[in-house]
């Protein structure tokens, strides 16, 4: 097969694709729009019994689900790899290894979901118990895409399940042996059966899931599809949390060190060919230190090797679709048309049956500006004349992930982070954040809504529920009905005490208020009797 063949989907059945071979590595059935809504019902039917289990149980299988991953993590890796093409090493690191913390660190961390004590400041409620408790939302539906076929899933599946939510996953229908092998996984590890559902097939899939009546979906990918989701879902209505497009800058100071920034641009740029969310897309450097950066870049950039990712000393795989293959082609010539001018790169890999693409580094005028996610493996640099213009650069864009800033004074960098119009900001390095799981992930704009990891992505999880409890169930409140002229001087007397700034009056109304208070404390009201 050659890179002019395309895959016609059939319908009742997927074909996975190594993107760096064009080989079928395996194939799955698709399930059809009408079983979907099965799915979901059997998955609501083991809701009723999963929601009861402890907290404790539930974070049981969880450990047991990460020790099996452990296990099985060369397995996964060289999955990974085959489907969507991203090299070995960054299967085993950037997934494998950042899924088992991320199982870890919730598994561990299950007592953030028990109730948790809310302090009544106001004297008249002293006595009660208040507690905001965490309860399942009930069938989660996950919807994931290819380029990050583990990490991704397991960042909403985990916490979902944890909630003591059922489950119904529809992976990518690049990726589907990856979202079956999760599947085995979490079966092996105890998981009661019906808990965790799984639906392969393609957008009409996905369109199938969102039209049940789900308690709530969770979608990753690109902003287009994620505004489709989000219309269909508001019909039901269903809640939704969307992690979508980026189009992420760098800045890049005149103090920050030449050869690391370089590597760093250079690795957030281009790792995963470019394929993430929040990768390095649009890099602007202060002018003083742009030729010194912008030479260690290019340098670096085609020091690279790209091949196979089955080789340990490949750094750039295939882009893991033709449609992403064609779409970065298409994007260069159009910044060429614009004045954009290629540093390097720029061409596909020949002599090759997948789809490779040089790294490439475009030069973009100032007056350019880049309003899409390239989501490849190309860094468009601007030269800017201060810190002032490329903040302004770097936020006229429809999204707001992620950002970086690159400087040797932290302050200095964590000032301009917070001029940033981005959900997350690193400072002097990218990316990693999304595989540190305490980090809550979330985009403004146009790149998302809700939140996934850390304690706030467990909290899209639950319907947070507050309790107040009055352990005084034998008396009348004195703010009941009937009002009367002793009400309102009471109120009056213990507004002057709680809000008074002069200490005379709180200290006059301080005997009329002990007096009703310790009436009320002691159950000595009668005022239920004037009924």
């Amino acid at each position: 097969m050659n890179k002019e063949s395309w895959l016609h989907p059939r319908h009742d059945k997927i074909e996975s694709i190594n993107p760096a071979t064009l080989e079928v590595i395996g194939s799955v059935a698709v399930t059809p729009a009408g079983e979907v809504e099965e799915k979901v019902l059997l998955a609501r039917e083991a809701f009723g019994s999963w929601r009861n289990t402890s907290l404790k149980y539930r974070a049981g299988i969880l450990k047991k689900f990460s020790e099996h991953l452990f296990t099985k993590r060369q397995i996964f890796a060289e999955l990974i790899t085959r489907e969507m093409g991203r090299p070995i090493v960054e299967a085993l690191v950037l997934e494998c290894e950042a899924s088992i913390d991320l199982v870890n660190y919730y598994a561990r961390r299950y007592r953030l979901l028990k109730p948790q004590k809310v302090r009544l400041h106001n004297p008249l409620f002293i006595r009660r118990k208040s507690y905001h408790q965490c309860l399942p939302l009930g069938v989660i539906g996950v919807i994931c895409p290819w380029n990050w076929p583990l990490l991704i899933p397991l960042g909403c599946i985990v916490p979902a399940l944890l909630a003591g939510n059922a489950v119904v996953f529809k992976p990518s229908e690049f990726t589907p042996l990856v979202g079956e092998e999760i599947a085995s996984l979490l079966s092996e590890a105890g998981l009661p059966h019906g808990v965790f559902q799984i639906v392969q097939g393609y957008k009409e899939t996905g369109k199938a899931l969102v039209k049940t009546d789900v308690d709530k979906i969770f979608f990753t990918g690109s902003t287009q599809v994620g505004s489709q989701i989000m219309q269909a879902a508001a019909k039901n209505p269903t809640a939704v949390v969307l992690e979508m497009g980026g189009s992420d800058p760098a800045i890049v100071c005149n103090d920050a060190n030449v050869e690391i920034t370089a590597s760093g641009l250079l690795w957030g740029g281009f790792s995963n060919c470019g394929q993430n969310c929040n990768s390095v897309e649009r890099v602007f450097f202060e002018k003083d230190i742009a030729g010194p950066v912008m030479e260690a870049l290019v340098r670096k950039t085609e020091f690279l090797k790209i091949g196979n990712g089955f080789n340990r000393n490949t750094d750039i795989g295939p882009l893991a679709t033709k449609h992403q293959y064609e779409h970065i082609k298409t994007f260069i010539q159009q910044m060429i048309k614009k004045g954009a001018e290629i540093m390097t790169g720029g061409k596909e890999v020949e002599n090759q049956d997948g789809y490779f693409f040089q790294p490439t580094v475009l030069k973009i005028p100032k007056d350019v500006t880049v309003n899409e996610e390239i989501f490849g493996p190309v860094i468009a640099v601007t030269i800017v004349d201060d810190i002032d213009e490329a903040v302004e650069l770097a936020n006229d864009t429809p999204y707001g992930l992620a950002a970086s800033v690159w400087t040797a004074d932290r302050a200095k960098g964590e000032r301009i982070a917070r001029r940033l119009q981005s959900g997350t900001t690193m400072i002097n390095d990218a990316i990693v954040s999304f595989g540190m799981p305490e980090a809550g992930w979330t985009g403004i704009k146009k790149s998302g809504i809700g939140w996934v990891h850390g304690h706030k992505g467990l909290e899209e999880m639950v319907n947070i529920q507050y309790v107040n409890v009055d352990p005084q169930s034998h008396q009348q409140k004195f703010w009941w009905f009937p009002y009367d002229e002793e009400t309102m001087l009471t109120m009056h007397a213990a507004m002057k005490f709680l809000y008074s700034t002069k200490l005379s009056e709180r200290l006059i109304a301080l005997p009329k208020v002990l007096s009703r208070l310790a009436g009320y404390i002691l159950g000595n009201s009668k005022r239920a009797d004037k009924y």
